[in-house]
C-alpha cells in the first residue's frame, strides 16, 4: 500500500540535465532536468506510422518498478509539459466544469489483486494547476469496514472513501464516482461461509462544490436482479471471502456514465457485463459478454473482464457503446487478445452486435487489468493498455498510427487510463532556472523550464555580476521542456523570463551562476 499523496514528500535529486539514464533490468529510462531536478518523467518510446489527433498525452505512472508515481502531460515528441505531485494517483485527465477546463485525478491508497480497489478522494485543479475542489463522501453515511491487517487510519482522518475507478464530471456539473465497502454477508449460496466477507461495489453522483450525495447505488441492494451465482463461471470464490483481509469482490465496478434520460451505464469487470441502471436504482437491462444476458449476441461479439464502457450515440432504442475489452485477468490470460470494441445495442429487438474492433495484428497484447478506449474528435481511437505499459492510437479505419511504450513488462509499470487531450496550461508559479560556468569555453550555461506552461515561445536571459543589476544577455526560442542558452563570459547571477503571445511575462528568481558545469 502506498501512502496517500498528501503524506508523500517530494524527492529531489541532483541529476544530469535532459539525459536518459542507461537501461537496466529494473528501471525504465527516465528524463532529468537541471532546472527542475525533482521532475523525472519516463522516456516514452514512440513510433508513428500515420497522422495522429491533436493534443497531449495524459497519464499516471504506477507499478512496482515505476521510477516515480506521478501524473504526466507529455507530447508525442517525448517532451514533458507538466508533472504533478508524487503519490498513488490514477485517472488523470482534463474535463470541463462550469464551462472551463479543469484537471481531475484520484489520490489515495490502492490495493492490488485480488482486491483491486482503493480508498481515496478526487482532486480537481484549474488551468493554473491550483486546487479547486476535493470530492469525497462522508464516511458516517456508510458502515465502512477497513481491511483486516491494513493500516487505514487515514480513512477517518481525511474521509478518503472513494475508489479510483471513476471520476466523471457530468454536463450538470456533478461527479460520478465509485466506492467499495468491505461487508459481512452469507456466502453459502456460492459455496462460501455463512459469515463471509464481500466487497460491495457502489457508485455515487455527487455535487462537486458541496459534496452532497445526489444518488447512491449498491450492488448488494440489488442481488435479486444481479445474483451472486451469475458471476461464478468467470470469477469463482476459491479461497476469497473467508475473512476481512481477503474479501470476495464479485462485481468490481470500473466505469459509470449517464444516459440522456438520467439513467446510468455501469460496467462490471467480473460479471463480464454492463448494465443500465434506472433513476430508481433498478436494473433496466444487462448486456453480458459471454451469454448475452438480456440480449442476443451477434456472432462476432464476445467480451469479458472489460473496462471503460462509454456511450457514443443514442437514437431511440439504438445505442452505440464502446468498451475496452481486456478479455484477460490475473488468472485467465493469454488466450484472447485485448481489443477495443464498438457495440451496437438495440433495446427493441434486444440484439447486440460488434460494429468495429480495434486490435493490432502485428502485436498480441493480453492486458490483465485496467485500461481504456478513448474515441477522439477526428474519430481516431486511443487505447491505453492498463497493466501492460503501452498505448496505441488507431485511425478510424482501425489501422495503428502510433505505438508507444513506457515500461518493460506487465505490472512492472502501468497506467490505469491514458488519454490524448488538448490543453492550455497557465501556471501561477514562476519559471525555474539553473546556471553554471563552463571554464573551457568561458561561457555561462543557462537551463530554464516552466512546469505546466504551454503558451510561451521564447526566453529572455538576464545576467550580471550582482543580484541587483541584471541586464538582458540573450533571447532564445523555447526548445522542449528545458531550454539551454549559452552567454559569453562568466555571469555571477542569472534570471530568466518566459515570453509568449498568450503568456503573462513571468520572471524566475535570481540564481548564482558560480557553480562549474
Amino acid at each position: 500500500m502506498h501512502l496517500p499523496s498528501s503524506l508523500v514528500f517530494s524527492l529531489v535529486c541532483s541529476l544530469a540535465s535532459v539525459s536518459v539514464n542507461a537501461q537496466t533490468d529494473e528501471t525504465w529510462p527516465y528524463q532529468t532536468f537541471k532546472s527542475e531536478p525533482s521532475l523525472q518523467p519516463p522516456s516514452l518510446e514512440i513510433t508513428k506510422s500515420g497522422p495522429t489527433a491533436p493534443g497531449y498525452i495524459f497519464f499516471d505512472q504506477n507499478g512496482q518498478l515505476g521510477h516515480n508515481y506521478s501524473l504526466f502531460i507529455m507530447t508525442d515528441e517525448n517532451e514533458l509539459v507538466w508533472q504533478g505531485e508524487l503519490g498513488d494517483l490514477t485517472g488523470f485527465k482534463t474535463q470541463t466544469l462550469d464551462g472551463k477546463p479543469v484537471l481531475t485525478y484520484y489520490t489515495g491508497a490502492t490495493f492490488s489483486e485480488p482486491l483491486g480497489f482503493g480508498y481515496g478522494v478526487v482532486e480537481i485543479l484549474d488551468d493554473s494547476y491550483e486546487h479547486l475542489y476535493t470530492v469525497t463522501i462522508n464516511g458516517t453515511t456508510e458502515n465502512w469496514v477497513a481491511l483486516g491487517g491494513a493500516n487505514l487510519t487515514f480513512l477517518d482522518e481525511y474521509q478518503w472513501y472513494l475508489d479510483m475507478h471513476e471520476a466523471l464530471i457530468t454536463p450538470e456539473g456533478t461527479l460520478l464516482v465509485t466506492a467499495n465497502n468491505v461487508s459481512q454477508i452469507d456466502l453459502t449460496s456460492v459455496g462460501g461461509p455463512a459469515d463471509g466477507w464481500i466487497i460491495d461495489s457502489l457508485f455515487y453522483e455527487i455535487d462537486i462544490k458541496t459534496n452532497e450525495i445526489l444518488f447512491r447505488w449498491s450492488h448488494l441492494a440489488h442481488l435479486d436482479q444481479i445474483p451472486l451465482t451469475d458471476v461464478l463461471s468467470v470469477y469463482p470464490l476459491d479461497d476469497l471471502g473467508q475473512n476481512q483481509t481477503v474479501p470476495w469482490g464479485p462485481f468490481h465496478i470500473n466505469s459509470v456514465e449517464k444516459f440522456a434520460d438520467g439513467s446510468y451505464l455501469i460496467d462490471s469487470r467480473h460479471y463480464c457485463a454492463f448494465f443500465k441502471i434506472a433513476k430508481d436504482g433498478s436494473v433496466e437491462w444487462t448486456l453480458q459478454g459471454r451469454t448475452g444476458g438480456d440480449f442476443t449476441l451477434g456472432t462476432d461479439l464476445s467480451f469479458c473482464y472489460q473496462h471503460d464502457a462509454r456511450i457514443h450515440a443514442e437514437d431511440g432504442n439504438k445505442l452505440l457503446i464502446s468498451i475496452y475489452n481486456n478479455d484477460n485477468s490475473g488468472t485467465v490470460s493469454g488466450v484472447n487478445q485485448t481489443s477495443g470494441l464498438f457495440i451496437s445495442v438495440n433495446t427493441d429487438s434486444f440484439v447486440a452486435n460488434m460494429t468495429q474492433e480495434f486490435i493490432d495484428p502485428n502485436e498480441a497484447i493480453y492486458s490483465k487489468s485496467q485500461g481504456n478506449m478513448q474515441v477522439l474528435e477526428n474519430k481516431n481511437v486511443l487505447m491505453g493498455y492498463g497493466s501492460t505499459p503501452k498505448f496505441k492510437e488507431f485511425n478510424a479505419n482501425g489501422s495503428v498510427v502510433m505505438d508507444a511504450r513506457f515500461g518493460y513488462v506487465e505490472y512492472s509499470v502501468f497506467s490505469y487510463r491514458i488519454f490524448r487531450q488538448e490543453w492550455v496550461g497557465n501556471p501561477k508559479t514562476a519559471p525555474k532556472v539553473f546556471a553554471c560556468k563552463d571554464t573551457a569555453t568561458n561561457q555561462t550555461e543557462v537551463y530554464m523550464s516552466w512546469n505546466g506552461a504551454t503558451e510561451h515561445q521564447s526566453w529572455n536571459v538576464y545576467a550580471s555580476a550582482t543580484e541587483e543589476n541584471l541586464s538582458l544577455a540573450a533571447t532564445v526560442a523555447k526548445s522542449g521542456f528545458e531550454t539551454v542558452a549559452k552567454i559569453g563570459g562568466w555571469a555571477e547571477y542569472v534570471s530568466v523570463e518566459a515570453l509568449g503571445l498568450n503568456t503573462t511575462s513571468k520572471m524566475s528568481t535570481v540564481v548564482s551562476a558560480l557553480t562549474e558545469c
